[in-house]
């Protein structure tokens, strides 16, 4: 069985809270917290590391109060991280530390609301005495940061680091503003054996798509599904999940060995598109209702909910797995003429309709708020389990707004 080196890392961490118009009033004091870490150091043993300037691996648990017992409580995620060195010294250590992984919070939009109010919309405001922020108890959590360690004794070193933080669902259920946060954290590391370390990277190996394709380039294809659900202050009557799913068609082609660059096809289903303006309810009494005034949807249309678009995706390549952000702008897509609502029920009121090309200007910081725009990205992790397929897990979104998070199956030629 191989022998791994272990690190231990233990430190308190504190961060602000970032205002975002939901969570400003419920700010109190600092987010403060701990962590504890086990980090794997396969030096000599997994390849693919040591292409990354001999990166490491870690897995880890943070406890965050929130600042604001009442309405914003704690979280505890748990998560997978890798530390990637830009400089790795006798006297300090610099790097990268990108983390994805699971967080749980004790207050949600639901369990603050005052008593006697549901917990969605009933027109007299009730609903914004509770945390908007937050919708569901388990979330994502993102982080990427910046570390320093720095070796004090044989085995032992002072280890800071500092950057951003996220917690969110991904709208699968809603509010989901999320919770950002940047702030930093000092501990102690305890790495009992340190010659490996810091062992010389191995000489490249050839390109490769991943590991065990020993060729620079490749198709693959992947469905994946999940569900989302429609604005938290929707609905009268509730809220309710709709499906969505995304298909992906793409080329890739490996210039280095730890990166791939693709080009492709996407096509999206959003089953939330499949609803009725509140100004449309009753022509439309079989169909789902929105009250969010960003889509003006006149009629219950299935065509509504499909979109197509081209896109570039740049990846990242650590053994079998692969991280990438696809870009790509949408070349069918109804939607982009019923947004944002106003325009939209001015032009059918005077008889015409919005009739936009490819691309239009629109606001890309405000994306998704009133209008998606053309442009969209894709948060992309892929683990090829065989060499010719793949499980992937990926978040689609407008700007900084998720639409949806979803999972599957794809395979590769």
């Amino acid at each position: 069985m191989p022998h791994y080196e272990l690190a231990y890392r233990l430190g308190g961490s504190g961060a602000m809270l970032m205002p975002d118009g939901k969570v400003d009033s419920w700010i109190q004091r600092p987010v403060l917290g701990g962590q504890f870490a086990v980090e794997f150091l396969p030096t000599g043993r997994w390849h693919c590391l040591q292409q990354w300037n001999n990166a490491s691996i870690g897995v880890g648990v943070s406890y965050l109060n929130l600042g604001n017992d009442a309405k914003l409580g704690s979280a505890i995620a748990a998560y997978g991280y890798m530390n990637q060195p830009f400089y790795n010294g006798t006297h300090f250590r610099i790097g990268l530390r990108p983390s994805v992984g699971l967080a749980a919070v004790t207050k949600t939009y639901r369990n603050t609301l005052p008593e006697g109010y549901r917990p969605y919309y009933q027109g007299d405001g009730g609903f914004k005495q509770a945390n908007q922020s937050i919708g569901s108890i388990l979330n994502a959590y993102l982080a990427l940061e910046l570390y320093m360690d720095f070796p004090i004794a044989q085995g032992w070193e002072i280890t800071m680091s500092g950057g951003w933080r996220h917690i969110s669902n991904g709208s699968f259920m809603h509010p989901n503003a999320g919770y950002n946060m940047f702030g930093g954290e000092l501990g102690l590391r305890y790495h009992p054996d340190t010659q490996g370390e810091y062992k010389t990277p191995e000489p490249d190996v050839p390109r490769k798509l991943y590991d065990g394709v020993d060729k620079p380039w490749a198709v693959e294809i992947s469905a994946t599904g999940g569900a989302k659900q429609n604005y938290y202050a929707d609905n009268q009557n509730g809220q309710r999940f709709y499906g969505v799913a995304s298909f992906k068609a793409a080329a890739y082609w490996v210039p280095v060995s730890i990166f791939r660059i693709g080009a492709g096809v996407d096509g999206f289903y959003d089953g939330y598109y499949s609803a009725v303006s509140r100004d449309f309810a009753a022509a439309n009494p079989d169909a789902p209702v929105t009250y969010f005034g960003k889509t003006y949807l006149a009629q219950s249309k299935i065509e509504n909910c499909f979109r197509v678009g081209v896109s570039i995706q740049p990846e990242f390549i650590i053994g079998r797995l692969t991280a990438g952000i696809h870009v790509g702008f949408y070349v069918f897509d109804p939607i982009k003429n019923l947004e944002p609502y106003d325009e939209a029920k001015a032009a059918a009121e005077a008889g015409t309709a919005l009739n936009r090309g490819v691309f239009y200007s629109y606001d890309f910081s405000k994306a998704s708020n009133y209008e998606d725009g053309w442009c969209y990205m894709q948060f992309v992790l892929k683990y090829h389990v065989l060499d010719h397929m793949f499980v992937q897990l990926g978040l689609k979104t407008h700007g900084v707004r998720a639409e949806f998070i979803d999972a599957g199956l794809g395979v590769a030629f």
